[in-house]
C-alpha cells in the first residue's frame, strides 16, 4: 500500500533527475559533448558512473536474492567482479582513453574498428549496432520490470502503469541531457546504492546475532546445498560451478556503457584515482548485498520471491514508513541505470550505423524513444527473473566486444574477417547455451563463447 513518504521521496528524487537532464543540456553544444561529455570526466563521476551503470537492478535486487535461494555458492560472484574491474581500470581504461582522444572515437566500436579498412569497417560498425541493440533491449527491459513491480507495490498501481511510469522518467532526463545527465544521475545513484549495501545487511547481520548467529542459524535450519560453496555441485562439477560464477565479471571490460567512461575521462590521472573508487565501491555494493541475502536466508523463510528480499528486510526493521523511504530510493536508484543503455543504443544507432557521418542527434533521440517502447513491452510481456536476464545480456555484450578489447591492450592486428568471425561467434554461442540445458555455474555460457572469441583473433593475430 501506498504512503505519504514513499510518494514524496519518489517525485522529489525523480523531479531532481529530470532538473539534472535539463541543467545538463546547457552543456551539450558538440556531439562529443551529448556523447562523452567533451572527455571531460573527473576521477569520481568516471568511477562512480561506470559502476552504478553496470550494477543496479541485478546487484541490489539480483544478486541479494541469489545469495538468498542458493545460500553462500553465491559469494563467488565478488571475486569475479573484482576481477573484472581490476583488469578493466588497470589496462583496459587507460588505452581505450588514449585511443579515444587519438581517433576522436566516441563509441566502443568506432574506437574498436577505426584502423579497419573502410569496407570491414562498414559492416563491423553495422553488426556491432544490431548487436548493442538487441542486446540492451533485454537490459532495458530489466531494469523496467524491477521498477515496474516494485512501483506497483509501493504506490498501489498496476504493473503496467509502473513500468510506463518509469520509462517516462528514464526518457525524459536521457533524452534531454545526453550524457552530462547520465553520469550526473548514476553518480547520484552509485552513493545511494553504497549508503544502503552498508547500512542495510549490517542492521540485519546485528538482529541475526552476528556472523556467529547467522553460521549457527545457518546449521540448523540450511540444506546442504546452501551450507556449501559449490551449492548442489561436487568434484569437477563443483569447480566448474565456482569458475562459471566468477566468469560474469570478465565480462566487465566489454560493456559499451562502462567503457564509454573509460573513453571520456579526462586524463590519465583521473583513470588512476578512478581504479580505486571504483573497486572500493564494487566491494562494499556486492559484498553487502550478498551478506544481506545470506542473513535474511536464516532470518526469514517467508520472502516468496527472493528478488524482493531487499525490501522485505526493510519493511521488517523500519516499519512501513521509514521502508516506504528506503524502497523508494532503491527504486529510483534502479530507475536511473537504464539511462546508460539507452545512450549507448542511441550513440550506436546513430553514430556507429552511419560511421560517424550523421551530425544530427534527431535519429539518437529517435532510437531512445524506439529502444524505451520496445523495452517497456519486453518487460510486461516477456517475464523473466532479473538476475538471469542482466547476466544473459551482460554476458552476450562481453562476449562478443571483450575479445576485440584485450586485442587493442595487446597490440595485436588481423584482419576484419577474423574480427567479424570473432564478434560473431562470441555473441551467437551465448544465445545458443543460453537456451541449451544449465550447466555448473553456466560456465559454458558465460565462458566458453569469450573464450572462443579470443582465439580466434590470437590465431589470426599478424597474418
Amino acid at each position: 500500500m501506498a504512503n505519504q513518504e514513499t510518494i514524496i521521496t519518489v517525485v522529489i528524487y525523480n523531479l531532481l533527475l529530470i532538473a539534472i537532464g535539463f541543467l545538463a543540456k546547457q552543456r551539450n553544444k558538440t556531439k562529443d559533448d551529448f556523447y562523452l561529455g567533451n572527455r571531460g570526466l573527473g576521477a569520481f563521476v568516471a568511477a562512480l558512473s561506470a559502476s552504478a551503470s553496470s550494477s543496479s537492478a541485478w546487484t541490489l535486487l539480483g544478486v541479494s536474492g541469489l545469495a538468498y535461494s542458493i545460500g553462500l555458492g553465491a559469494v563467488w560472484i565478488l571475486p569475479g567482479v573484482m576481477i573484472g574491474y581490476y583488469v578493466s581500470w588497470t589496462w583496459v581504461a587507460p588505452k581505450l582513453m588514449e585511443l579515444s582522444k587519438k581517433t576522436g572515437a566516441v563509441s566502443l566500436p568506432q574506437l574498436l574498428f577505426h584502423d579497419f579498412e573502410d569496407k570491414d569497417k562498414q559492416l563491423l560498425m553495422k553488426v556491432s549496432t544490431v548487436i548493442i541493440t538487441a542486446t540492451l533491449i533485454v537490459y532495458v527491459a530489466a531494469q523496467f520490470q524491477a521498477a515496474g513491480t516494485t512501483l506497483a507495490n509501493i504506490l498501489g498501481i498496476t504493473q503496467t502503469a509502473s513500468v510506463i511510469l518509469g520509462a517516462m522518467v528514464i526518457l525524459t532526463y536521457t533524452f534531454i541531457g545526453g550524457f552530462w545527465a547520465v553520469s550526473l544521475t548514476d553518480s547520484i545513484q552509485a552513493v545511494l546504492m553504497f549508503c544502503i549495501a552498508i547500512f542495510l545487511p549490517l542492521l540485519l547481520l546485528q538482529a541475526a546475532g552476528g556472523f556467529s548467529g547467522v553460521n549457527t542459524a545457518l546449521e540448523v535450519i540450511g540444506t546442504a546445498e546452501d551450507k556449501s560453496l559449490t551449492g548442489i555441485y561436487t568434484g569437477m562439477l563443483g569447480i566448474g560451478f565456482i569458475i562459471g560464477n566468477i566468469s560474469i565479471g570478465f565480462g566487465y571490460p566489454g560493456q559499451p556503457f562502462v567503457v564509454n567512461r573509460f573513453m571520456a575521462a579526462k586524463d590519465i590521472n583521473t583513470i588512476k584515482r578512478g581504479k580505486y573508487i571504483a573497486m572500493f565501491w564494487a566491494l562494499i555494493i556486492f559484498s553487502g548485498m550478498i551478506l544481506l541475502g545470506l542473513t535474511a536466508k536464516v532470518m526469514y523463510t517467508t520472502v516468496s520471491d527472493p528478488e524482493t528480499v531487499l525490501f522485505f528486510v526493510s519493511e521488517s526493521l523500519f516499519g512501513p514508513v521509514f521502508a516506504g523511504i528506503i524502497t523508494a530510493a532503491v527504486l529510483s536508484a534502479i530507475m536511473s541505470t537504464a539511462d546508460s543503455q539507452l545512450l549507448t543504443v542511441a550513440t550506436s544507432v546513430n553514430n556507429d550505423w552511419n560511421n560517424g557521418k550523421n551530425k544530427s542527434l534527431r535519429s539518437a533521440r529517435l532510437a531512445i524513444i524506439m529502444v524505451v517502447i520496445t523495452a517497456a513491452i519486453f518487460s510486461l510481456f516477456a517475464p523473466d527473473t532479473i538476475f538471469d536476464r542482466v547476466v544473459f545480456a551482460w554476458t552476450a555484450l562481453g562476449a562478443a566486444f571483450v575479445p576485440m578489447v584485450l586485442s587493442k591492450v595487446f597490440g595485436w592486428r588481423f584482419s576484419g574477417r577474423a574480427a567479424l568471425i570473432s564478434i560473431l561467434c562470441g555473441f551467437i554461442l551465448t544465445i545458443v547455451f543460453h537456451y541449451l540445458p544449465n550447466t555448473p555455474g553456466d560456465i559454458l555460457e558465460r565462458l566458453v563463447p569469450m573464450a572462443t572469441g579470443l582465439l580466434t583473433l590470437f590465431i589470426s593475430k599478424n597474418r
